[in-house]
């Protein structure tokens, strides 16, 4: 008989699909053991226990029985702690979260434990509840730095001691670092990006600062793109595109879900 051990866990709510007619599969990041599945039997019949405890975006206190040889996981009790009811409010918050679960889910590692990744997925998810439509976009980019940072894949911005410092450098996106003749390349032909000093600079602030801080930057700065837009931070569209050609290389990730969210959100 397979022995099963009974966990309790905070845990974000990243999907809700059909598994039945009155069943569904959700799929959790939780703070403790990564990315968990669970069934929810009968979740949809009216007097079901767990009508309204869970949605996309949800942190919740989730019990469930975990079987050692992984898989499907039975769920016990699920008790809502945060409803995040402002991201049902504005479609753009609702869209940028969407998103922001669909990457964790699709890049965390089941039964891992990632406490930073689910620290900056309820950090975002709190704060599109209230972005203004520009701030939006600058907060999936936070979470898409550290996301990276999270995951252990986050490129490399450290320069070569004997390559002269310039205000554009060629970033070698498969190895992940800038390209330089100093060091062999695994590649003949490598795929590189000219990247401003102002990418590496604002990457690493994402890192280095929390996002109410990013955000309370943002609202601060006075700066405008050429078409009169908000543009806080200078390097912040150079940034959106590196990000979108590293995830799609290191992770995978078709390019084409991200690039419709952003231009939806811009």
């Amino acid at each position: 008989m397979r022995e099963t051990l009974l966990l309790k866990t905070h845990a974000i709510c990243l999907n809700v699909r059909p598994f039945s007619k009155t069943s569904h599969m959700v799929t959790w990041l939780t703070a403790d053991h990564g990315r968990v599945t669970t069934p929810i039997k009968g979740a949809q019949r009216p007097k079901s226990a767990f009508i309204g405890r869970y949605d996309v975006g949800y942190t919740c206190e989730l019990v469930y029985y975990a079987r050692e040889s992984g898989g499907v996981h039975h769920i016990r009790e699920c008790s809502p702690l945060a409803f995040r009811e402002g991201l049902r409010a504005t479609w753009r918050g609702a869209e940028a979260a969407a998103y922001a679960c669909d990457l964790t889910l699709r890049t965390a590692q089941p039964n891992l434990a990632n406490p930073a990744l689910f620290q900056a997925l309820g950090d975002t998810l709190d704060a599109l509840q209230t972005s203004a439509p520009h701030e939006t976009s600058l907060t999936l980019l936070w979470f898409e730095s550290n996301l990276l940072r999270a995951l252990g894949l986050g490129p490399d911005f450290t320069p070569c001691a004997h390559c002269p410092l310039t205000p554009t450098r060629a970033f070698s996106v498969e190895e992940g670092r800038f390209f330089c003749g100093h060091r062999p390349s695994r590649s003949a032909r490598p795929l590189t990006l000219a990247l401003h000093a102002d990418i590496p600079a604002l990457y690493l602030r994402f890192l280095a600062q929390p996002l109410t801080a990013v955000l309370d930057a943002a609202k601060a700065s006075p700066r405008l793109d050429d078409l009169g837009r908000p543009e806080p931070f200078p390097g912040i569209f150079g940034l959106r595109r590196f990000l979108g050609v590293f995830l799609s290389t290191h992770l995978d990730l078709l390019p084409g879900p991200r690039r419709t969210v952003l231009d939806l959100l811009a």
